[in-house]
């Protein structure tokens, strides 16, 4: 099957997506109170549910249009978009071991980008 671009675009915007709710699981989980007497779930945590779902839904479609060996890999760039936006907007350093290895993770796709 060959990668449509479509499929590859559905990707990465399920990458953001996927990112952009970790994100807010993390800013919301000091806001969720979870007791035997009952919860309260941050608007936050809420959201960052709906945009897993969205990433999966965008994900699933991807599918459609390209080889799971391809679109896997790829996927793997949300581990990118986590380590800025956690940088950017929770002010968590950004090491030489963990540079390192975000340009692994992007030398990797580009490999395997190259492969198909």
């Amino acid at each position: 099957m060959p990668t449509e671009v479509w499929a590859v675009a559905a990707t990465l915007a399920a990458t953001v997506s996927a990112a952009l709710a970790a994100f807010l699981l993390k800013r919301g989980a000091a806001e969720t109170r979870l007791a035997l007497r009952g919860f309260r779930v941050s608007g936050k945590v809420v959201a960052a549910v709906a945009l897993y779902g969205a990433a999966s839904g965008l994900f699933l479609l991807a599918l459609t249009g390209a080889q799971l060996s391809v679109l896997v890999p790829l996927s793997a760039v949300e581990y990118v978009w986590v380590a800025l936006l956690a940088r950017q907007r929770l002010g968590e350093p950004i090491g030489r071991a963990k540079l390192v290895g975000l340009a692994c993770i992007a030398l990797g796709i580009v490999l395997v980008g190259l492969g198909s």
